[in-house]
């Protein structure tokens, strides 16, 4: 039971009034505070107190794999419930029979139950308005995760006018706390290596533990924040238990972690996914799981998808006047100078038009004002190279050369497109 676990079931108390709320025994240390916090207000019962009751209908938040409630089955046999479950892991496939999903597509489930709450003109309490925005700010990266959607800023809106204490949600969000934390972040923060597959930057990790650790997803999420991979896949191995545990954060929507975890059992979302692994050499796996993502992941985006193929160029023997012309005629600020024979010299931009003119050169050579320093890159460079480029040599046009000739240009209008579309598509 996370946070936005915790969220969705206040979200759904405020809807379902005669419906009991009913505690997971897992309860995620970022969790964890806030239950412990208002436990005897929403009046949580143990799943054992479901036994030797009726149960008529059940409603399931945050998950829709049967394997994540198992707790909860084994004491309501001989009922035969009506069953809804609100989620919104859209790639998690729903294994709970004659069950009634509804999903939404939302950052967070709470946001989804939160704006049917808000829709029907129901007033919170400042304690379930806080529970609810820190479930939206846990699964959105406090709003600024890709998954992030408009009904996740209104319905985080709408609970700070209901009385959200920020102070208590960031209290909340806080997660690396204990000892065995900090001391497992350390070892991490050494162990963990860079490796690029399919051009996607992926930091992996292998670390024993003599025993099972509580708040490893909170350490995991840290180091994600700290290094800023693509994606994060940490293994630990627990040889006394014969177990390998497999946590892993995904900062990319092609790389959906649910679907490259789940062969192993493991589950979760797009961003955010696990898996535990029984009777498995922990070494063995951890060398098989990166030959895995080694075939599975989906190859990152390239400047060869993204970029112009109909450049507009000028000759190094143009003069500066003619070259002027033509950038004003295809709006451009700036041009690659090729040769006679096609190979990329120089480039030319109106900063360099503008010194010609200065010094009354106009009729010059476009060679004799050229950059010659040019900065370009192969098709297969991928969008975070082409970002390190723009930013580290202060460019605003990157060539894309193949075979010595010139194959296509990357603006930085191009990749600012490409950026903001991939918010809502690729990336």
């Amino acid at each position: 039971m996370d946070l936005d676990c915790l969220g969705s079931l206040i979200m759904v108390k405020k809807l379902f009034p005669d419906h009991t709320l009913v505690r997971s025994r897992l309860i995620h240390p970022a969790a964890y505070t806030l239950y412990n916090l208002f436990e005897d207000h929403f009046g949580f019962i143990n799943p054992k107190d479901l036994a030797g009751h009726k149960i008529e209908n059940i409603i399931i938040v945050d998950t829709s794999n049967s394997g994540r409630i198992r707790e909860y089955l084994g004491y309501i046999r001989g009922s035969d419930p009506a069953v809804t479950i609100y989620d919104h892991h859209s790639s998690e496939k729903c294994d709970i029979l004659d069950a009634r999903l509804v999903g939404f597509p939302w950052g967070a489930n709470t946001s989804g139950l939160g704006g049917m709450v808000m829709e029907q003109g129901i007033t919170l309490k400042s304690e379930e308005a806080t529970i609810a925005l820190a479930g939206i700010y846990a699964d959105t990266g406090c709003l600024v995760y890709e998954n992030v959607k408009p009904l996740d800023l209104k319905v985080a809106a709408w609970l700070l006018e209901m009385g959200a204490s920020l102070k208590l949600v960031k209290s909340s969000l806080e997660t690396i706390k204990e000892d065995d934390q900090i001391q497992i972040l350390n070892q991490l923060l050494l162990a963990a290596r860079p490796v690029t597959i399919q051009g996607n930057e992926v930091l992996v990790s292998y670390l024993e533990l003599d025993r099972q650790v509580s708040g490893l997803a909170a350490v995991i999420e840290k180091i994600t924040d700290v290094k800023n991979p693509d994606a994060y896949f940490a293994v630990f191995s627990i040889p006394r238990n014969n177990t390998v545990l497999v946590i892993a954060r995904s900062r990319r929507s092609r790389i959906d972690l649910h679907e490259i975890l789940s062969p192993y059992g493991g589950g979760g979302h797009q961003a955010a996914a696990s898996a535990k692994i029984s009777t498995r050499d922990g070494q063995r796996f951890y060398d098989e799981l990166l030959g895995y993502l080694d075939t599975s992941l989906v190859p990152a985006l390239r400047a060869a998808d993204i970029m112009s193929r109909e450049v507009f160029s000028v000759n190094e023997n143009q003069s500066l006047l003619d070259v002027s012309k033509y950038m004003e005629m295809v709006n451009h600020t700036g041009l690659p100078v090729l040769d006679d024979a096609g190979e990329l010299k120089g480039f030319l931009t109106l900063r360099e038009i503008m010194k010609g003119r200065k010094n009354s050169q106009m009729s010059s050579p476009a060679r004799a004002y050229m950059i010659r320093d040019v900065v370009s890159a192969p098709p297969e460079v991928t969008m975070r190279e082409i970002e390190r480029l723009f930013f580290r040599h202060h460019i605003g046009h990157l060539p894309i050369v193949k075979d010595g000739g010139l194959a296509g240009i990357v603006s930085r209008s191009d990749y600012l497109k490409t950026k903001m579309s991939r918010e809502t598509a690729e990336e």
